[in-house]
C-alpha cells in the first residue's frame, strides 16, 4: 500500500478505501437464495438444539446368559421365562419389574429370535464353594432375571438357549448422555 515512494498519499488513500470497499461487498448477503440458505441452516440448528433439550431417548442395558426355563411361580397371569444372566454390580441394581426387555435367543444355526416382553423379577444368585469369597469384590454377578413375554411360546424350545437380554432402563434428554461415559 505504502511501498510505491512516487505515488501521491491521495492515490494511495484512494486505493485503500476501494479495496475496503470491495470488501464490504463481498461480505453482504445479497441474492434471495442465499438468504434462504443462511434461513434453511439457522432452521436446522434451531431444530438440532431443541431435540437436544426436549427429546428423549432409550438408555438401554444389555446382559448376556441362559435360558433356564419358565418360572416357578405366575405374575399377573403369565408364566414369565427366566434366564441366568450375569449383570454389572452397577447396573444390576437399576433393573425393576415392570421395565421393558428384548429377549434374543440364539439358534444352533446362529440365527437369532426376538421376543418382547417386560422384566417380571429379577434376584442374585449366591455363588457356593470357592467362588463365594470373591463374590463382593466381583465387576459382575449372577442373577435371576423372569421376563414375560407378550407372545406364548413353547417353553421347551426356549430352554438351555444362549440369550441376549436389552433393558430399557430409562428414557432422558440426549444432552443428558454427553457427559455419561460408555460402559
Amino acid at each position: 500500500m505504502f511501498n510505491n515512494p512516487f505515488d501521491s498519499f491521495h492515490d494511495t488513500v484512494a486505493e485503500a478505501k476501494e479495496e475496503r470497499e470491495q470488501l464490504d461487498r463481498l461480505l453482504t448477503i445479497s441474492t434471495p437464495r442465499e438468504r434462504l440458505l443462511v434461513a434453511v441452516i439457522a432452521l436446522i440448528l434451531l431444530v438440532v438444539a431443541a431435540w437436544l433439550c426436549f427429546g428423549r431417548v432409550a438408555v438401554s442395558v444389555t446382559v448376556d446368559g441362559v435360558v433356564v426355563g419358565p418360572a416357578a411361580e405366575r405374575f399377573d397371569g403369565n408364566r414369565p421365562v427366566e434366564a441366568l444372566v450375569w449383570a454389572g454390580s452397577d447396573i444390576a441394581p437399576r433393573i425393576e419389574a415392570g421395565m421393558p426387555a428384548v429377549l434374543q435367543l440364539t439358534g444352533p444355526t446362529g440365527a437369532a429370535d426376538t421376543l418382547r416382553g417386560t422384566i417380571a423379577t429379577i434376584a442374585a444368585v449366591p455363588l457356593s464353594g470357592e467362588l463365594a469369597q470373591f463374590e463382593s469384590a466381583a465387576p459382575v454377578s449372577l442373577h435371576r432375571v423372569g421376563i414375560t413375554l407378550d407372545d406364548d411360546l413353547d417353553f421347551a424350545s426356549l430352554a438351555d438357549r444362549d440369550c441376549r437380554i436389552v433393558i430399557e432402563l430409562d428414557r432422558q434428554p440426549p444432552v443428558a448422555l454427553f457427559g455419561t461415559r460408555r460402559q
